[in-house]
């Protein structure tokens, strides 16, 4: 690991204004080694400009993954199906296990770059033996090449799917982005020339549970602050913010022994209820980096548990539940839906009418 810089003064000087074009995305064969944590401890991420000095040389890992690309023709068959003609590059995740009699298996996310852009096309896994491929058809465009300076541009994005007898999920995203700095990077893993960009993105998150005869939808609004360098591969600083939630992923080239690599998305969970107040019933919608235990419960005003709503293993991404004051006897009033981890406690409050 290279050594630290301490301060922005130490190394102001007049730095290289880059371009980044498509031999600076990531190819089929890239392992890209990433710390995570979350916290930038203290240092302001919006700040940028021109010919500027970040120094985020304090940073330490909370947890480390790695990312692995992968050739489209070798993922499995059904997917190729769905992607071969509109991705040319494959991010392949491990598998998942966590829920008794479900298994998540052979997850991937599909992009398509080229000498104008670097797409989000779609995602796939197969739970319970089942493939589920969702094309975003229009594509999410994560970056419009070649990236320069003082760039804006913006997409939108949309992906559904509806299985009989289950339900229905859906995707709308609007991305805008920025490249609203230029300049200096210091990391951990040493200094960079680097291109700021600034993405902000609004989702809307449909669901619809045909057993419950009941829908809804979320509605999510998240920054991206990346900072991108010629030949990296993927930003080697990026911090996403949504809510209270800060994200922060770095390219590292050091394993640290003491951070469990198996553990390598610990963010707090991000907890939606609709409707709020709540009359007969809500949908909970529970969004987790990684697979972790957890317990679910409602606490009155006096601190007291009055209702577990769940308790055991859930998987990564969104998870949803159902509640209905009836069925716990639940009075009007003011409640917090508890969500506990063996690392922290987020809660959200909830109205009972």
């Amino acid at each position: 690991m290279l050594g630290a810089v301490s301060t922005l003064s130490a190394f102001q000087s007049a730095f290289s204004q880059i371009t980044i074009t498509q031999s600076d995305m990531p190819s089929p064969g890239d392992t890209i080694r990433k710390s995570l944590n979350i916290t930038t401890g203290g240092i302001d991420y919006t700040v940028t400009g021109e010919n500027f000095s970040w120094d985020y040389s304090t940073l330490q890992p909370l947890a480390q993954t790695v990312d692995t690309f992968v050739t489209v023709s070798s993922v499995p068959f059904l997917y190729q199906w769905v992607f071969f003609s509109v991705a040319n590059v494959a991010q392949k995740f491990p598998d998942l296990d966590t829920i008794p009699g479900l298994t998540v298996v052979d997850p991937y996310r599909f992009f398509y770059k080229s000498s104008s852009k670097y797409s989000d096309v779609g995602y796939a896994a197969t739970l319970g033996g089942i493939p589920l491929p969702v094309r975003l058809n229009p594509e999410d465009r994560l970056y419009k090449l070649p990236l320069n300076y003082g760039n804006i541009d913006s997409s939108n994005a949309s992906g559904h799917f509806g299985f009989q007898g289950v339900g229905y999920i859906g995707l709308e995203r609007k991305r805008v982005n920025q490249v609203d700095g230029w300049g200096a990077l210091v990391t951990p893993m040493g200094t960079f020339d680097v291109l700021r960009l600034k993405s902000t993105v609004y989702e809307t998150d449909s669901v619809f549970i045909d057993s419950l005869n009941y829908g809804t939808t979320i509605e999510r609004n998240y920054t991206e602050y990346s900072w991108l360098a010629n030949g990296w591969k993927a930003p080697v600083l990026k911090v996403t913010v949504e809510g209270p939630v800060v994200q922060v992923a770095y390219i590292d080239s050091v394993f640290n022994p003491t951070v469990n690599i198996e553990n390598v998305r610990y963010y707090p969970p991000s907890i939606s209820i609709s409707p709020n107040p709540v009359h007969d019933m809500a949908i909970i919608s529970l969004d987790l980096n990684e697979s972790r235990q957890l317990s679910i419960t409602l606490i009155n005003i006096a601190g007291e548990e009055v209702l577990r709503v769940y308790e055991g293993n859930l998987p990564a991404g969104r998870n949803f539940f159902t509640l209905k004051p009836s069925a716990g006897n639940l009075r009007q009033g003011t409640y917090l839906l508890q969500v506990k981890t063996d690392f922290n406690i987020t809660s959200k409050k909830i109205i009972v009418q």
